[in-house]
């Protein structure tokens, strides 16, 4: 054999017996085009900063237990900084392979502190100082995960203080989120707005977050998301137990968001047999494409009975919250029932059980510390705001909003003084 064609022969067969060579490793799994990658914007300058943190530690721990690639990305601004010369504005990412593996390395194991699972996170981006809430930041910041994003579909998980579809103009509430400063919160449309610029719709929205499950808040966002997950009242400080259920949110179907539900329920009602205190809470899913139809049903109702709310006693309709009298939120079949003497229509029955998929509730004054508990018969996911003389304030800002027209408000002539 001549000399050149035995070299070729000879690397020819070095290269086939490297390319078998059973210790080298497999190209690292990434997550599929048509899989779903979780976004988490963590709202934390505030006292929920150490709650927000561990938040991040057992979504790491949810991942461990996934068994195909997925990838979570989470923007953080917080009172505690990510790690030495990190700052405390940025993005982070966690990339699991679903055989054990974060970020290519071996999961950490259980006994990982939180600032270990920091740590381990690839920074994909730090900010200056910014202030989280405002419009333009939120907007940014989103866009920014969305092109990190290996996937076109997304889910969108907010963690933060919540007070429903309030703004800081009209109550001493906190709107949504809370960077500092009260006077730091972004109005759900300012958010719905930005979302819309971003140009992408949500697979879900999770609100980790207290009084996210009114009808206003999901008459606001019906066209961003497919599914909202939330709370018609406060979300215990520990927040969702995301290691619990965190595969079932990344599965994208209406079962998995299901299981995220009862797994809420399941974890409180198990934690408070352990001892732990504040637990309790309401959860709900809703599909965001029947809430125009559930909210014509609403219309008709509130239109149909418009002579009763010039004296209407909203003392009788189960309220949510641990201050009975706030007002932000009062049950919203048990409101239409209260307008029909007891009863609801099939039509709205049926509208509303097409609405809401799944509702679930700590429903035994047990669970509550504040004088309170959830009567489970008068609970159905969502809550409502009933504009009483009493909120003027409240009352003013409600005025601007869409849902004001669209639920056929506008319509009722109150003795507001103004």
């Amino acid at each position: 054999m001549p000399m050149v064609k035995k070299a070729l022969w000879l690397l020819s067969v070095l290269f086939f017996l490297s390319s078998c060579n059973p210790s080298d490793e497999e190209p690292t799994p990434i997550p599929s085009k048509d899989s779903v990658t979780i976004l988490a914007y963590m709202i934390a300058n505030n006292n929920l900063n150490d709650a927000l943190l561990f938040n991040i530690a057992i979504m790491y721990d949810g991942l461990k237990d996934m068994n195909k690639p997925a990838t979570l990305l989470v923007y953080w601004d917080g009172q505690s900084s990510m790690g030495e010369n990190k700052s405390t504005h940025l993005i982070l990412k966690y990339e699991t392979d679903g055989k054990g593996k974060i970020n290519g390395k071996p999961a950490l194991d259980i006994n990982a502190t939180n600032r270990e699972i920091l740590d381990v996170a690839e920074v994909l981006k730090e900010y200056p100082s910014q202030i989280s809430t405002d419009k333009n930041v939120f907007e940014n910041v989103l866009s920014d995960m969305v092109s990190f994003s290996p996937t076109d579909k997304l889910g969108l998980v907010i963690g933060s203080h919540g007070s429903a579809w309030l703004n800081t103009i009209s109550t001493s509430g906190r709107a949504l989120g809370y960077d500092g400063s009260t006077s730091n919160s972004i109005e759900l449309t300012d958010m719905v707005e930005a979302i819309e610029t971003v140009g992408k719709k949500f697979e879900f929205l999770l609100f980790d977050a207290c009084y996210m499950g009114t009808i206003e808040v999901c008459y606001e966002f019906r066209n961003v998301a497919d599914y909202l997950i939330s709370s018609v009242m406060e979300v215990p400080a520990y927040g969702f137990p995301y290691d619990y259920f965190l595969s079932d949110l990344y599965d994208g179907t209406v079962k998995g968001y299901k299981k995220v539900c009862q797994s809420f329920v399941d974890y409180y009602k198990s934690e408070y047999v352990k001892g732990k205190d504040g637990c309790w809470g309401t959860i709900a899913l809703v599909d965001c494409s029947e809430v125009p139809n559930l909210v014509t049903q609403v219309k008709e109702e509130i239109i149909s009975h418009k002579d009763m709310f010039s004296d209407f006693n909203v003392n009788d309709l189960q309220e949510y919250g641990r201050d009975p009298g706030k007002g932000i939120a009062y049950d919203l079949q048990h409101f239409i029932k209260n307008l029909n003497n007891g009863e609801v229509s099939k039509a709205f029955e049926d509208q509303l059980n097409k609405t809401v998929l799944y509702k679930g509730c700590l429903e035994e004054s047990r669970y509550y510390t504040y004088n309170y508990d959830v009567d489970a018969e008068n609970f159905c996911g969502l809550g409502l705001y009933i504009p009483l003389s009493t909120r003027p304030k409240w009352n003013t800002y409600f005025k601007t909003l869409d849902w004001y027209t669209a639920s056929g408000w506008n319509e009722v002539s109150f003795n507001w003084n103004f």
